[in-house]
């Protein structure tokens, strides 16, 4: 009897030491930059793990600070089985300011749904059910722009490295002028609903900051940490990442926080390819006296961030031009200049279009002739 009871306290001393568990916030990615540096571009990648993907996970690839206040973006299982065959979602949030002005939308993606958060603070919520699958790298980057007055522009913008496609999910208007990115990226991955506590791994690699200075920054270092109390796991992942898991047995042992180094020694992203104008088309409308620019761009190159439109009378394009427009608008396609002494039935015209996109880097220009064409 008395050997009964000893294997019987011993069953149920294995069972508590060794138990299914995760810790008790995190763990978490801390990519360290030389000195502090305000930005105006930060980005990190994302894999989530088909292997290990559980219910109710978000990997959250960056958390940021942006002015006074700050946000974070990621893809998100919120499935309740670990089915590998329901798509991923994005998120992307922005904390309330110490001003309490209202965060606005200034842009969304179709697909893309904005709303208010709390239970961890207040602000401004979007989600996008981008179609994302488990074992697949996607880019994130948030992107800051300024236009004058009160408010900051904040763009969230995701490259699909299967599909070879960026896409702009949504644009958050900040109450705060020329509102800066901080110098530090911080990553997580977050088991937020399962009580289970199911095994899930996350990779995260190549972290780099676009300073306000148009200087390519990558990470020193990754520092991972972790809440007590739980099962949690780092590894180093190629010369720039980590391999991050949550949940599992726990044997009581509390890790400690590991620092992996950077040994990446390329001076830009590899996946920067600039903006490409697929299309540019023009007429004039000899009424209205004015001349309507469209144009389109290919997916694959760097998202447009602004516009150069430039109406020349000479095939050389030499001289000043008889009208320019420029804007800030990474969704327009389509702008109209007034002109009101042209004459196209005795002459031609000739436009050009160049973009800048959200790496500061120029396109090709591309050029279209404005012409009375005959019937």
């Amino acid at each position: 009897m008395k050997r009964l009871l000893f294997v019987a306290a011993a069953a149920l001393l294995n069972l508590t030491t060794f138990s299914q568990t995760g810790p008790s916030w995190g763990p978490y990615i801390g990519a360290k930059f030389a000195g502090k540096q305000e930005a105006d571009l930060l980005m990190a990648d994302v894999r989530v793990t088909p292997e290990a993907n559980a219910p109710f996970t978000y990997s959250c690839s960056i958390q940021f600070k942006i002015g006074k206040s700050g946000g974070y973006c990621g893809v998100q299982n919120k499935n309740g089985n670990a089915s590998t065959s329901k798509p991923l979602n994005n998120i992307f949030s922005v904390w309330d300011f110490p001003n309490k002005v209202q965060i606005h939308a200034s842009y969304k993606d179709p697909m893309t749904f904005v709303g208010g958060f709390g239970g961890e603070g207040t602000g401004l919520h979007s989600h996008c059910d981008f179609g994302g699958v488990q074992g697949q790298w996607y880019t994130n980057v948030v992107r800051r722009w300024y236009t004058g007055g009160d408010k900051t522009q904040v763009g969230y913008f995701i490259y699909d490295h299967t599909r070879n496609e960026w896409r702009h999910y949504v644009t958050f208007e900040v109450p705060e002028a020329d509102a800066k990115l901080g110098s530090g990226i911080s990553s997580f991955l977050e088991n937020f609903a399962d009580q289970r506590k199911s095994p899930r791994t996350t990779e995260y690699k190549s972290y780099w900051l676009l300073t306000t200075a148009n200087q390519w920054l990558h990470a020193d270092s990754l520092k991972a940490d972790a809440g007590k109390n739980g099962f949690w796991d780092a590894k180093s992942l190629g010369s720039d990442g980590i391999r991050l898991t949550s949940c599992g047995v726990w044997d009581s042992t509390e890790k400690k926080p590991i620092t992996f180094p950077v040994t990446e020694t390329a001076k830009v992203p590899a996946i920067i390819k600039p903006a490409d104008i697929y299309d540019l088309g023009a007429f004039y409308d000899k009424g209205e006296k004015m001349i309507y620019v469209n144009w389109s761009i290919e997916a694959s190159g760097a998202p447009q961030l602004s516009y150069s439109i430039a109406v020349y009378d000479n095939r050389q394009k030499t001289g000043t031009s008889i009208v320019k427009k420029e804007g800030t608008d990474p969704d327009i396609r389509s702008v109209a200049l007034a002109a009101t002494n042209l004459s196209t039935t005795e002459k031609s015209y000739y436009v050009t279009l160049t973009l800048t996109d959200i790496f500061n880097q120029a396109s090709k220009v591309k050029e279209f002739t404005l012409r009375d064409l005959k019937p």
